[in-house]
């Protein structure tokens, strides 16, 4: 008897899978929120060049605010004051309404920026200046968090093929818990973005990890209906980030938010089986023996492991893989896997 027999008897997909797909919504509607997350934590707001060093020459004393940006910033345009240049000189004939300063020279901002805080309260723009010549910097924090993704995927696929599905689903948990909460506390734009990478490092365990582990418990002709259930975890992930964003518009502050289900999935672990397949092709038959019966019994098919012995388990994984082993990679590539 080849092992897919095995599960499609304890049912492939009752009770004990629906729990483990339900459990694992909890960690999985955090991955669209940090894939998304930049949009909102790297938002630039509109700014322009820091006029209060003008002030405190005590050149603008009296002049209202629209005149001191007429006086100190060029035009866009639009009409709008420049965002990231401003005169060398105050241009004091445009409150007499003369605006020949066509060639009048600029320079970048010398004292910084004033942003406008009514929409978001601060981002990682804000924080570190990361307009005008340093906007890239900013683009470069998202980059850098796909690149962590990039490379955790193959490295936990690797891991978890040698240590197991479970454990390494906690090492993810915890690992986006830590580099998401020191990200939060970053303290300089570089901590921050390594600590991004590491972010995303331990986000792409989730995300592989989670699928494999509901796909080696669901029975083949069940699949299809596991793979959409998991994939609104992006829905429900991008109403939560949307929900958030909308009451949260400080960066800190929402990234530990979009992360805090993640502290709810640590405690879920505790219910969260091992890959039964997985046990079997790493020879802990009795392993899987009792968690197929755990199945057996939560959906109510108990008396189909009466005649289920671990050796009945080792030779049906002998029979159905042919000398090959299970792994995350073969998981995907192939349905009957």
């Amino acid at each position: 008897m080849k092992f897919e027999n095995i599960l499609s008897e304890v049912n492939g997909f009752g009770k004990f899978q629906i729990r483990l797909v339900l459990i694992q919504v909890i960690s999985r509607i955090t991955l669209p929120c940090h894939f998304v997350l930049n949009n909102f934590m790297g938002a630039v707001p509109s700014h322009h060049c820091d006029t209060s060093a003008l002030d405190d020459q005590g050149l603008f004393w009296n002049l209202t605010r629209e005149q001191k940006l007429a006086v100190a910033l060029p035009a866009e345009p639009d009409g709008s004051p420049s965002s990231c240049r401003m005169f060398a000189k105050p241009q004091y004939q445009h409150l007499y309404g003369q605006n020949s300063s066509e060639d009048a020279a600029t320079v970048p901002c010398p004292s910084g920026w004033v942003y406008d805080n009514s929409t978001f309260r601060s981002t990682i723009a804000t924080e570190w200046d990361l307009v005008c010549s340093r906007k890239g910097m900013n683009k470069l924090t998202a980059t850098i968090f796909f690149v962590g993704v990039m490379v955790g995927a193959p490295s936990f696929g690797f891991l978890s093929d040698r240590y197991g599905r479970r454990p390494l689903l906690l090492v993810s948990y915890l690992g986006t818990i830590l580099f998401a909460v020191l990200s939060a506390f970053s303290t300089s734009y570089m901590m921050f973005v390594v600590m991004r990478f590491f972010t995303g490092l331990s986000l792409a365990g989730i995300s592989i990890i989670s699928i494999v582990l509901n796909v080696e418990w669901v029975s083949i002709e069940r699949r299809t209906l596991c793979g959409i259930i998991t994939s609104l975890d992006a829905a429900f992930g991008n109403w939560f980030l949307i929900a958030i964003a909308y009451s949260v518009n400080e960066w800190r502050l929402l990234i530990l938010a979009v992360t805090s289900p993640l502290v709810l999935a640590v405690i879920c672990w505790r219910w969260l089986p091992e890959s039964a397949r997985w046990l079997v092709a790493s020879r802990k038959a009795d392993a899987a023996h009792r968690y197929l019966i755990q199945c057996a019994h939560m959906n109510n098919r108990a008396k189909s492991m009466e005649t289920v012995t671990p050796n009945c388990l080792l030779e049906s994984v002998q029979v159905e893989t042919q000398d090959q082993k299970y792994s995350l990679l073969g998981s995907l590539q192939d349905p009957k896997y």
